[in-house]
């Protein structure tokens, strides 16, 4: 059942828009989905902040995602970049799993008993939660971090789910 809802690939980079640029030309994306988010998430040291720059698109039925970390707490993304600042190639970081029950994804997240990374919502203007999302840190059993995503029906819709695309 781990891997059951696999629906994203995602990377860390240092330079999100020469990463996108390359992957985009290389692979053949043209549309990316853009947002910037500047929030507060949990982590097992209490609230933190974290901004990032994000940048995502569908390759079929799998959405492939780049990060830039850009300040605050992003210790789990840094990890994986090179140390090098220059060296702006995309590096592996994570695989996403949907879930469309919240209960259900915490009690699941509970069995695997993998370390918690960080967690958050991001919410709507009007606070209505669209996404929830926890990351765990599987390096140590499976090589990288592994996040779970429960988004609304419209949170889901808003990403661009592929039409006729399977929810298991």
């Amino acid at each position: 059942m781990f891997l059951k809802g696999h629906m994203q690939n995602a990377y860390v980079t240092h330079d999100l828009e020469k990463a996108v640029e390359m992957v985009g030309n290389t692979y053949g994306f043209e549309s990316w989905q853009r947002i910037d988010p500047d929030m507060v998430v949990n982590t097992v040291h209490g609230e933190r902040p974290l901004q990032c720059r994000v940048a995502a698109a569908w390759a079929g039925g799998v959405n492939i995602e780049i990060i830039e970390p850009v300040g605050g707490y992003v210790d789990h993304y840094v990890s994986m970049l090179p140390e090098d600042r220059a060296d702006w190639v995309p590096r592996f970081h994570h695989v996403s799993l949907r879930r469309d029950n919240e209960v259900e994804m915490r009690a699941e997240i509970a069995r695997l008993g993998l370390p918690l990374a960080f967690e958050g919502p991001l919410s709507t203007k009007d606070k209505i939660p669209s996404l929830v999302f926890v990351y765990l840190d599987g390096r140590a059993t499976i090589g990288h971090y592994v996040e779970y995503t429960w988004k609304s029906p419209e949170g889901w819709a808003f990403v661009g789910w592929p039409e006729g695309r399977p929810v298991w």
